[in-house]
């Protein structure tokens, strides 16, 4: 038998709380962008079917393509990092899958023909995700330049509204932290996420058929299945890894040295 606990009154109530700040605790105001954080992050919770796709990425291609990139950059304190590479990559590969590059609206999809990437980001101030709009126009080099400036003005709280609005897809690298998978959640009304994990140490046959030592990462999209399916989210992480694996990105490098390949330019 339960026992019953009468209701205590809201002055006893209060002592209670002050006898937990005497000991240590506090309740600490959440900030403007944590709260909205807070609204979307249980919108996504409570409204989106989600599920989540996972591959495994040859980190070491990968990490030769960025070294084959910076070897041409002139500048070396503009080195592209892994990070800005999945970024540019990424957006490439949205443009051939639209529907992941979308929003669920009703009884419709809306499709862009263009990629604003968001970018979650560990600050001070706690997590901030802010927006490099139109990635698809861009250089991989442009791309590299855009991201340092969000992170340093995303650490000095120098964001505007505008760097934090119209994302159409969101990228979130958790690899810095040795984190070896993760499932992001959706950030509507974007309809997928993609979330990037460390390299982890492999062992696979090569094309003679032998046992190599790799370096692998894995790479997972969470997708809005009210209007995605698991084989549109495949086909489009099999884009992304043939394009680390044909080395894409090398395609647009002209005489001088930059890395001018945008979308537009290849059209």
């Amino acid at each position: 038998m339960f026992e019953k606990v009468p209701l205590q009154s809201s002055k006893t109530n209060e002592s209670r709380f002050g006898e937990l700040k005497l000991r240590g605790s506090s309740r600490i105001p959440l900030s403007m962008t944590q709260k909205t954080a807070a609204k979307r992050m249980l919108q996504s919770a409570r409204e989106i079917p989600q599920f989540s796709v996972s591959v495994e990425m040859n980190a070491d291609e990968l990490a030769m393509l960025r070294s084959r990139i910076n070897a041409e950059i002139e500048d070396q304190k503009n080195r592209v990092s892994i990070t800005a590479l999945l970024i540019w990559i990424t957006a490439r590969a949205l443009l051939k899958h639209p529907r992941l590059n979308g929003q669920f609206d009703e009884d419709a999809i809306v499709q862009h023909d263009f990629v604003n990437m968001a970018v979650a980001m560990d600050t001070p101030q706690g997590l901030t995700v802010p927006v490099i709009h139109r990635v698809d126009t861009l250089s991989v080099w442009e791309t590299a330049e855009a991201l340092k400036d969000l992170v340093k003005r995303s650490t000095s709280r120098r964001l505007s509204m505008s760097d934090l609005t119209k994302a159409t897809f969101t990228i979130s690298n958790l690899g810095m932290f040795d984190v070896a998978r993760f499932t992001p959640l959706i950030n509507p009304p974007q309809v997928a996420i993609m979330g990037v994990s460390a390299p982890r140490d492999s062992i696979q046959r090569d094309s003679s058929g032998a046992l190599t030592p790799v370096r692998m990462m894995e790479i997972t999209v969470t997708a809005d299945h009210r209007i995605l399916d698991g084989a549109e989210v495949a086909r489009f992480l099999q884009t992304l890894r043939k394009s680390v694996m044909e080395n894409d990105a090398m395609k647009g490098l002209k005489s001088s040295g930059r890395i001018l390949a945008s979308v537009e330019e290849e059209k």
